[in-house]
């Protein structure tokens, strides 16, 4: 039986995520790449998880007391 689906924010395209994090897609891709930013593929298609983009942004950040 396949686990229940719960409702989910939508997937960010690359370019989506390089525009919250005030970067390139190149640097988007550089993260992915070296492992550092999680992603969904769906053949050629990535997409980023908005809470993976929350906790990779979490964990670099050095101000722990702002909230995005």
């Amino acid at each position: 039986m396949a686990p229940e689906m719960k409702e989910c924010e939508p997937l960010l395209t690359l370019d989506q995520t390089a525009d919250v994090l005030n970067t390139s897609v190149k640097t988007v891709r550089r993260r992915i790449e070296a492992g550092d930013l999680p992603v969904v593929r769906d053949g050629r298609m990535l997409r980023v998880i908005p809470e993976d983009l929350r906790r990779y942004i979490a964990q670099r950040r050095s101000n722990k007391h702002f909230k995005c």
